[in-house]
């Protein structure tokens, strides 16, 4: 392959790994090039997925490493950057979907559902609590704790 042609992919290929790393180029909200969800995995998988492309690339790309190495950091970036923001997405998505809970006495938490588990605190009548899972009659709310659900109104 001709050196002109050679570099002319090369920064084809360097501009298109530029484009996925995010804020570099952040046209629309797709996930590559920018993410509607506030947190930092897109930008850690765009530099995981570079770094892991790039590696790639270059080995099965014997005859042109160069190249390959930067279209393979490209092609990574792009993924690496996608994936973390559809975890940045599910993770906006559970937080608000949580619930406000509220007890109706003042009631025990424990540091797990049941009894048997240490009490790690308590909460008073009518705080407004944010239940995030539930495990039987338990509610885990958004400190850790768990808190019997029969002492709770939704």
């Amino acid at each position: 392959m001709s050196n002109g042609i050679k570099n002319t992919l090369i920064a084809g290929a360097a501009l298109a790994a530029a484009a996925a790393i995010p804020g570099v180029a952040s046209a629309q909200s797709n996930g590559i090039t920018s993410c509607d969800a506030p947190g930092g995995r897109q930008q850690a998988g765009a530099l995981i997925g570079a770094v892991i492309g790039g590696l790639a690339g270059s080995q099965v790309s014997r005859n042109e490493r160069t190249l390959g190495a930067v279209v393979g950091a490209g092609a990574g970036a792009a993924a690496g950057s996608y994936i973390g923001c559809n975890q940045q997405r599910a993770r906006a998505n559970a937080s608000a979907s949580a619930s406000i809970v509220r007890p109706t006495t003042n009631v025990r938490v424990r540091s797990g559902p049941g009894t048997n588990y240490r009490q790690i605190g308590s909460v008073s009548r009518g705080q407004a609590l944010q239940a995030v899972s539930s495990s039987g009659e338990w509610v885990q709310i958004s400190s850790g704790g768990w808190v019997n659900a029969n002492y709770l109104t939704y």
